[in-house]
């Protein structure tokens, strides 16, 4: 069930981040004038998706855990939110080496989060890299 959940999940982040660098892309201005505005504004843009994509993943965890029936975060959580914002910032950017141990099924969800985490991350790179190409093509 949680592969399942996190699979769904896993989609609906992929499908947001699509959407969010569409607009992003119209609203950085990629016209040449101005490479630092739009540089700035693609970077930053990129910096509050990745952000409200480890949100995202922190509110399912924490929805999960509530249940009980899909395992336990160990170590140093202590059941805080930030901990959880923590644990997913972790398994997204990272492969969850973390000082917070996921024990049962939650850790099919910090496993597709690293999966996902390292494509939305190289995506996103992918796209700065296109916006510098054309912010400083003359």
């Amino acid at each position: 069930m949680a592969l399942i959940v996190a699979t769904l999940l896993a989609a609906l982040v992929g499908v947001y981040h699509l959407f969010a660098l569409r607009a992003l892309d119209r609203l950085s201005g990629q016209d040449g004038t101005r490479p630092n505005r739009t540089l700035s504004v693609a970077f930053l843009g990129l910096l509050a998706i990745h952000l409200s994509e480890i949100l995202a993943f922190a509110g399912v965890y924490a929805g999960l855990l509530s249940t009980g029936r899909f395992g336990a975060l160990e170590g140093t959580f202590d059941g805080t939110f930030n901990d959880l914002i923590y644990f997913s910032g972790m398994s997204f950017a990272t492969l969850g080496y973390a000082d917070i141990d996921a024990r049962g099924p939650i850790r099919m969800v910090g496993m597709v989060q690293s999966l996902l985490g390292f494509m939305l991350i190289t995506w996103s790179a992918t796209f700065l890299f296109t916006v510098w190409e054309k912010a400083f093509r003359r």
